[in-house]
């Protein structure tokens, strides 16, 4: 699945969109305590050059960041999640992305699997 979105993420970035790469922070003791090895990022998703990566606190990244000041900066209109059918992060960031005037697009991925070769 990681090979998937690292795909989806290239094709977003080739189409000139900006990358948001939200890193939830966990709560201690967790299996996602802040600098647990749970907590980093996977190996085949990396903040490249005119990416964003923010730090944030389940399920709502615009309430625990500065994601909507971001976003509105860079004079974006529109949203395309990339997240986990059904997990609450997505239901969340969906429901608070669409209260803060974002039109919402696409927010329930779930990846196409690639060939192994891709």
């Amino acid at each position: 699945m990681a090979r998937a979105w690292a795909h989806e993420v290239d094709e977003a970035r080739a189409r000139g969109e900006l990358i948001v790469i939200v890193q939830w922070d966990g709560e201690a003791g967790s299996d996602h305590e802040t600098f647990s090895r749970g907590w980093i990022l996977h190996p085949d998703f990396r903040a490249e050059t005119g990416d964003l990566l923010l730090r944030a606190v389940k399920p709502d990244a615009f309430a625990t960041s500065a994601l909507d000041g971001e976003l509105r900066a860079r004079a974006v209109r529109q949203i395309r999640f990339l997240a986990l059918e059904g997990s609450p992060e997505n239901a969340s960031m969906t429901a608070q992305a669409s209260a803060h005037g974002y039109q919402v697009g696409g927010a329930a991925f779930t990846p196409t699997p690639q060939p192994e070769n891709a």
